[in-house]
């Protein structure tokens, strides 16, 4: 790392300690912990960009070699998010750098094409589907193998460390989990969401040994991390996954001095690709395996774009659930019928609300006072996902939709000032 690196770095990270430190902080975790430990019905939001609005806004890199434009990259994202979107995002009081682990390919025809969108996002793909017959096809499966790189670790912590040197501790750690790993989302990359459909109905069989085969991978691989000693806590912002929304929470931790477990943290699932199969199929097909994975967390958040209110009852058996995603797909009425009032609701409203065209603010309100009228007897939070079309010509509708939430819910702690 050069000496200019360095200063521009060190710049940064006072910064990114000053805001991680501060009183809006502060009361942003306090927001999260109340409401994710179902004390207080505190209504927390968050906007995530999903289109081109970090990459609108954001300065140009100033530095040069791999490890330190990786750092600055990170940290200008915290930065311009939490300067420009007043939300109740959480910059965590510490800084973790994870392990760099290379991973192999469950399958090595499996090819992954990414069309990008013309506004920068390539989230839209197909893949190679080298899956055409479950049991005739089976000798192109594997399961995947993942290595440690420490020396690349290593490099990535020390230039943290002198970029936080005396304003943050850094630690190096994974806050996420292999056995978060989905396990639908890879049999539809390998064979095709219609094939996998039919292939239930018709060959039941090789679909309960594909999922169990997906399903053991992910516990393979999920314990080789536990058994390298990789893991660190994720309840205070780090957790780095789960669909958007913020763990931050004071009921998982870990024995002082002893090795972080899984079974310390909180955890997330999710099955998106089984939003067109009945709750009976789901049960059959997935829970046996989905009951197996979040037995290895403390907490659980299920869901990311899938419907929930069909599943609620088989769902509710899955240990540790605490949180679930609310989608405009979800009926929310019949939810209401279904799911328990100890479990969360994630919601995530439409996203054109707040990134479409024309923007209605009145209308983006409303919007948000049926989930909060319907769901008067539950903990409910906001997160904007989905938001392909935010854009860096959006800074003044995303501060009038973050005042609007604060006013509407009648929850401003945590703001920004000015």
């Amino acid at each position: 790392m050069t000496d200019k690196e360095r200063a521009r770095l060190r710049n940064l990270a006072c910064r990114y300690a000053e805001y991680a430190c501060g009183e809006p902080m502060a009361q942003r975790r306090e927001k999260w912990r109340l409401h994710n430990r179902l004390q207080e019905k505190t209504i927390p939001f968050h906007i995530e960009d999903n289109g081109a609005f970090f990459q609108d806004v954001t300065p140009p890199l100033e530095c040069e070699t791999e490890e330190a434009k990786a750092l600055e990259a990170r940290l200008l994202h915290a930065l311009v998010a939490y300067e420009l979107i007043d939300d109740d995002r959480i910059i965590p009081d510490r800084f973790v750098v994870d392990w760099y682990t290379p991973l192999t390919s469950i399958c090595d025809e499996l090819q992954i094409t990414r069309a990008d969108n013309g506004r920068g996002s390539t989230l839209g793909y197909r893949t190679s589907r080298p899956i055409h017959d479950i049991d005739a096809d089976w000798g192109k499966l594997k399961h995947r193998t993942i290595s440690l790189d420490r020396h690349k670790t290593e490099r990535m912590a020390q230039v943290a460390q002198e970029a936080f040197a005396g304003l943050l501790p850094v630690v190096v750690g994974r806050p996420s989990s292999l056995y978060s790993d989905g396990i639908t989302n890879k049999a539809v990359h390998l064979m095709g969401m219609q094939e996998l459909y039919l292939q239930m109905a018709m060959n039941p069989d090789a679909v309960h040994r594909l999922f169990a085969f997906l399903a053991e991978d992910n516990l393979a691989l999920g314990r080789w991390e536990e058994d390298q000693g990789l893991l660190t806590l994720n309840h205070d912002g780090n957790q780095g996954y789960c669909s958007g929304s913020s763990l931050f929470s004071d009921e998982t931790t870990a024995p002082a001095g002893s090795r972080v477990a899984s079974t310390d943290r909180y955890g997330y699932l999710e099955s998106q690709e089984s939003a067109g199969i009945s709750a009976a199929m789901f049960d059959e097909f997935l829970m046996p395996h989905l009951t197996r994975l979040a037995a290895k967390f403390r907490l659980l958040k299920w869901g990311c774009c899938e419907p929930v209110h069909n599943l609620m009852p088989v769902l509710q058996r899955l240990p540790g659930l605490r949180k679930v995603s609310v989608t405009p797909w979800c009926d929310q009425h019949k939810l209401t019928e279904t799911c328990r009032q100890d479990v969360i609701w994630c919601r995530k409203p439409v996203p054109l609300k707040l990134c479409g065209q024309p923007f209605d603010l009145d209308h983006l309100r409303s919007h948000l006072q049926e989930t909060l009228d319907i769901g008067r007897e539950y903990f409910i939070e906001f997160v904007f996902r989905d938001t392909n079309m935010l854009n860096g010509s959006m800074t003044d509708r995303l501060a009038q939709t973050c005042d609007m939430i604060r006013d509407l819910t009648g929850h401003p702690e945590g703001h920004r000032p000015l």
